[in-house]
């Protein structure tokens, strides 16, 4: 492997020297030789490959994909030729042969030509044209989820250029019919085919991994038609409901309105027809729309749709959790009958929906009301930015006119809102809360067969804010970015050429206000309906086009790829555990799922050994990074994707820099009145440093002579500091503390140098800030009249050299202005914020969150020392502080402070904060496993290439391969030649790389463990003791599977056994479905009630006849309570209640005797097997008396 290649920046040839050059401003990858390593060493190439365009076909199924005749025929399936298949490849050999002449088989490893059908012998490998009913793997790059990758089955079509898919696939595939594109990949091999169908395939997709719910769910037009049908008064006639009949899964219900004996007075509401794309024996609520389902009959609906959307505890949620593989069926039902009577009532959109008032006086109110609803946003947005520090002067009266005094007027408030984004801040939030009125205005004023809104209340279409854009106001618009011009406040040409006139007057005259940035917001007044003026055009153009997506477009993809560079190895072991495929270290104990969460009933029960749980948790946390892609990164918001970026990466330490700590108030604060506000206050005036130099107004530097009179011989030039009145009463500062201060920075400074300082005199004095000096004479006159606190420094000249002007101006002055006179010198910034996610407890009473500070602390490169600096300055305001709540801010630094199991909290709890911003629901084992992953060596390690090199080194593991392939291939590579390093290439990556199977999922590795006992293989088995062997027998032993180090979050239901980890009920339920069938029961029912009346009383039955009860008795509701310790043996007897009945007893082990009802155990296995029979024989025995048979009582 050449070096050049790896590094290009090393290399002698000038070639590469140039073309080295002309990358600089390249990834850096490039330049390290990841790119060669990508292409040359991982890059696979496939010849059974395609990508087409995808379109939409409601009329194909869910797991179905269309593709054109020419691809099909250009894409080979390889299969060998056999008994069974050997007519349908004849078949398909004559027509390549008509096509092509000759056809190509690969026959004992050789690839030969075939020019006679007759030639095809079983064994070829032959090569035959994609057809109906193949599958396919199909994907939409990039494949940045779970659900990213489906198996969808053929199905050839006579179209052109394009393949097809069902519109409801859109979701998994995160696509849209734009010009999006689909790969698809062609299995070449039966465990290919396999895997396919049984690992990616829809109808093992059900659930969606990443947060729990159903993968697919009504979707645009689908979901609005639902919407539609479920409104009161939606009637269908006889006519309609033959025509709808024909697609749904039931017959026709009765009418549920009938006028007249004619048909045609018979009608159905849109309710029944809902109700019969239903399964009969379906049941589901939903109490907050009202929804109550039962037997398949839809009883009562409110008009809100949140009960068929993608959301928690859905309908269809529910359909999968009862029916799995058949709820595709209703759903694709579902689709066809809502989407043809949409097409039957009519839906379109038209330019009299944006118009939204049903005429044109409606029109002209609504449009009154808008302008006064902006005039109160705008004056919302005056008066909130008038409530800020700056000012509280004016308002409070205090404000002195002078030459410099402010401005509050209209224009001032818009020119100062556009220079600071605290103020652009405050007032974007509050025209947002006025804004939200005048989009309710849609609904009052619009008609009530508005498209617009219906598909808004559907769901299918959930921008309100975009209506209201289009038909009522753009409204605020303010800039993502800071530019280098500012906006008028109305925006017209007239007004931006008399702010740019104005600005050059100013300009010219030199009193325009040197500022570089603007953050421009304005108010749009106008409606796309009504139209912009140009520079109302421009205005939005710069506000809302200018994303700043393009910026952070390769955040989520160099997350996704560190994530897996993490995770791809680690997988769930068969002993329950989540270990690394290198070492096989352990890194949790184990995987499972939490038992209050929703989705415990909705995914998959047990989890399979060798699962790459590493990679769908990867996958599912940066699947919420790249959907938040499409939230702009703003000035005024935090953008949620780097700040999930932000808390993945916060296990790197920076070594230098300031520190911040988030301080929570205590609960007892809050027993007051603005408790918690006041207390938030006198904790940033405590702690927050503030220097000598903000509290003075002015500083000079006075010639005094000495006076003959003193004893002290002191330097001429006397430094006097005018403090701010206003910054002292504020900040509730006295002038003799501040001289105090100033001693205490003189006398430690002096200390600390050790050398001979000249001695000060610090004094206070009330003087002019206009003092001068009266021609020819010396002496120094005060104003008393406007006179301020002001502090004198003289220097005590001990020496015969004076001091000099330019000490006194370039040493003393800088000294004592960067004294710290209140707070903490460490401490350099104090904010008050407020967190929405809070404790309830904590919270203000009616408000969902509280205040906290987060305190900045200068660090000094001591790892956890700052944390204990802060406590230390906190002493005496240790009661208003929640210590237990309160943290720094840095993840290496929580675990100095506070150990490893304090970090693994806070870094939880931040990662499903940032996600929760996202928008996106992830289940809790994604987000444990990822936190496990990265604090498995003990401590957090950073998400990069230095991160993973400290575990490997901890876990004693060399894989250079790897390291090379995530950073610095070159560097890597030639370090590990000089140390001898070998590398085993255990991982995935690493096998895929050099052709092997990666030791995951079906290639996973498992263990042969000898028993010394044995088992015997018996030549036949029967389906009851198979039945029979799926329960743990109270007398059976647990052995090597037993599950002794799982969590005890499980519960005792769960067990781990031939290497799944399943619950025992819905397992069982499962075998029984499969292996038993209606006949088998009657079967056993027959047989049950012979040996009922074949033995007398109190007489033990025979082995025989043991053994078949002892399988009855498994589908008995309440098994495990009469077995109680064991089986002995089983007798015929009376019922304990029913003097003249008889019935089966029991014998335990222990000797009690417990009855059982063999009809209890034949209906319990007729409820699994087929609930509809169940019923039928419950009513068929309930209505007969049959004194030799046990009444099901018992």
């Amino acid at each position: 492997m050449r070096i050049s290649k790896l590094n290009p920046d090393k290399t002698p040839n000038t070639i590469f020297a140039d073309i080295q050059k002309k990358k600089v401003a390249e990834n850096a990858c490039n330049s390290s030789g990841l790119r060669w390593i990508k292409d040359v060493v991982l890059g696979k190439r496939n010849d059974s490959t395609f990508r087409a365009v995808v379109v939409g076909d409601p009329y194909l199924e869910l797991s179905e994909i269309g593709i054109p005749c020419h691809i099909a025929e250009s894409l080979h399936v390889s299969e060998y030729v056999n008994r069974q298949n050997l007519e349908k490849l004849l078949y398909c050999c004559e027509l390549r042969l008509l096509e092509k002449g000759a056809i190509k088989v690969c026959r004992k490893g050789s690839s030969i030509n075939l020019f006679k059908k007759e030639d095809l012998r079983i064994g070829d490998q032959f090569y035959r044209p994609l057809c109906d009913g193949d599958k396919v793997l199909i994907n939409r790059p990039p494949s940045i989820h779970q659900h990213s990758m489906i198996a969808l089955t053929v199905r050839v079509l006579p179209i052109s250029s394009v393949v097809c898919i069902n519109p409801l696939c859109c979701s998994p595939f995160r696509g849209d019919f734009d010009g999006d594109c689909l790969h698809g990949y062609i299995p070449q091999s039966v465990s290919a085919r396999v895997e396919l169908n049984e690992l990616v395939a829809l109808d093992r997709q059900l659930f969606n991994g990443q947060s729990g719910r159903n993968l697919l769910s009504l979707s645009e037009d689908s979901l609005t038609a639902a919407y539609l049908l479920m409104e009161d008064g939606v009637l269908l006639d006889v006519y309609q409901m033959q025509q709808l009949q024909m697609l749904c899964n039931k017959g026709l219900a009765p009418p549920g309105i009938v006028k007249a004996p004619s048909s045609k007075s018979s009608f159905w509401s849109g309710k029944q027809l809902f109700s019969m794309l239903l399964p009969s024996d379906f049941g589901y609520s939903f109490s907050s729309d009202g929804v109550v389902v039962s037997d398949g009959e839809l009883l009562s609906s409110f008009e809100a749709s949140g009960w068929l959307r993608d959301s928690d505890c859905n309908v269809f949620q529910s359909l999968v959790e009862h029916f799995q593989g058949k709820s595709l069926n209703f759903l694709f039902a579902a689709q066809n009958v809502l989407c043809e009577w949409l097409s039957m009532i009519g839906f379109s959109v038209s330019l009299s929906d944006l118009y939204l008032s049903s005429d044109s006086y409606a029109r002209k109110n609504m449009i009154e009301e808008i302008l006064y609803g902006l005039q109160d946003a705008e004056k919302a947005c005056d008066f909130k930015q008038l409530l800020l520090d700056c000012y509280c002067d004016f308002l409070s009266g205090n404000h002195e006119e002078s030459e410099n005094s402010m401005i509050v007027d209209a224009d001032n408030l818009n020119n100062e809102r556009q220079i600071s984004a605290a103020l652009s801040q405050a007032s974007v939030d509050a025209f947002r809360h006025v804004f939200r009125n005048i989009q309710s205005l849609a609904d009052k004023y619009a008609c009530t067969d508005n498209t617009f809104l219906a598909m808004n209340k559907a769901g299918s279409k959930s921008s309100l804010v975009r209506l209201a854009q289009h038909s009522m106001c753009l409204g605020m618009q303010n800039s993502l970015v800071r530019l280098s011009y500012r906006l008028p406040r109305h925006l017209s040409c007239s007004a931006w050429n008399s702010e740019k006139g104005l600005d050059s007057i100013q300009k010219y005259s030199g009193t325009l206000k040197s500022v570089q940035s603007y953050i421009p917001c304005a108010v749009v007044k106008s409606s796309f309906l009504t139209g912009l003026n140009p520079l109302e055009c421009f205005v939005h153009s710069v506000a809302t086009r200018a994303s700043g997506f393009s910026e952070n477009a390769d955040v989520p993809g160099t997350l996704t790829r560190r994530l897996m560079f993490f995770m791809r190895d680690l997988f769930a072991a068969y002993d329950g555990t989540v270990r690394n495929l290198y070492g096989n270290q352990l890194i949790q104990f184990s995987y499972d799922i939490e038992e209050n969460s929703s989705c415990d009933q909705n995914l998959k029960e047990y989890a399979i050994g060798g699962e790459p749980v590493g990679a769908l948790s990867a996958s599912a946390v940066s699947e919420a990074g790249y959907s938040a892609l499409d939230q702009p990164v703003s000035l005024l918001e935090t953008s949620p994707l780097l700040n999930l970026k932000n808390v993945l990466e916060c296990g790197s330490r920076k070594k230098k820099g300031d520190q911040s700590v988030t301080l929570f108030l205590s609960e007892k604060v809050g027993k007051q009145r603005h408790g918690f506000e006041y207390a938030a206050l006198e904790v940033k005036n405590y702690l927050e440093r503030l220097f000598f130099s903000k509290i003075v107004s002015t500083v000079m530097i006075i010639f005094t002579p000495h006076d003959s009179r003193s004893l002290e011989k002191g330097c001429p030039w006397v430094c006097h500091f005018h403090l701010d009145k206003e910054i002292l009463t504020r900040r509730n500062l006295k002038v003799d503390s501040i001289i105090d201060s100033l001693y205490q920075r003189y006398y430690s400074q002096r200390k600390e140098l050790k050398v001979s300082f000249t001695n000060l005199k610090i004094s206070s004095k009330k003087c002019s800030g206009y003092s001068a000096v009266k021609e020819g004479d010396d002496t120094f006159v005060d104003n008393k009249e406007d006179s301020d606190d002001c502090i004198t420094v003289t220097v005590v000249e001990n020496s015969e050299n004076p001091i000099q002007l330019v000490s006194v101006r370039d040493l003393m002055i800088p000294f004592f202005l960067g004294t710290t006179i209140k707070g903490f010198m460490d401490i350099k910034k104090v904010d008050i914020l407020w967190n929405n996610q809070s404790k309830v407890t904590n919270s203000y009473s009616g408000s969902s969150g509280e205040l906290y500070l987060r305190v900045t602390v200068a660090s000094d490169g001591n790892t956890g020392r700052f944390w204990g600096v802060l406590v230390n300055h906190c002493h005496k305001i240790m009661q208003i502080i929640d210590w237990p709540r309160s943290h720094p801010d840095s993840i290496s630094y929580i675990s100095s402070a506070f150990g490893i199991d304090v970090a693994w909290q806070y870094y939880y709890k931040s990662l499903a904060s940032a996600i929760c911003d996202t928008g996106k629901s992830i289940l809790p084992k994604h987000l444990r496993l990822l936190a496990n992953s990265l604090s498995a060596s003990g401590e957090f390690v950073g998400l990069n290439a230095k991160g993973m090199a400290l575990q490997r080194e901890h876990a004693s593991v060399s894989s250079p391969f790897v390291q090379a392939c995530f950073s610095n291939p070159g560097r890597s590579f030639i370090k590990a030649a000089k140390s001898g390093i070998t590398d085993n290439l255990r991982g995935s990556l690493d096998a895929l790389a050099w052709g092997n199977c990666p030791s995951l999922g079906t290639s996973g590795l498992f263990d042969i463990i000898y028993s010394e006992k044995g088992y015997e293989v018996a030549k036949s088995v029967d389906v009851y003791k198979l039945l029979e062997a799926s329960f743990d027998k109270p007398n059976n032993k647990i052995g090597i599977y037993s599950h002794n180090n799982s969590s005890d979050k499980c519960g005792s239901e769960f067990r781990h056994k031939n290497g799944y980890a399943f619950k025992e009920g819905k397992q069982w339920k499962n075998i029984v479905r499969n292996f038993v069938t209606v006949n088998d029961i009657q079967k056993l029912t027959i047989a049950s009630r012979c040996i009922l009346n074949k033995y007398a009383i109190d007489e033990l039955i025979s082995e025989f006849d043991r053994s078949t009860m002892l399988r009855v008795l498994n589908f008995h509701p309440r098994r495990s309570e009469k077995l109680g310790i064991g089986p002995q043996d089983i007798k015929v007897g009376w019922h304990p209640k029913f003097t003249d009945s008889r019935c089966f007893h029991i014998v335990r082990t222990d000797g009690t005797v417990e009855d059982f009802s063999y009809r209890k155990c034949i209906l319990g296995a007729l409820e699994i097997v087929d609930p509809k029979m169940s019923k039928i024989q419950k009513k068929k025995w309930s209505g007969r008396d049959d004194t030799n048979s046990m009444r099901v009582q018992a």
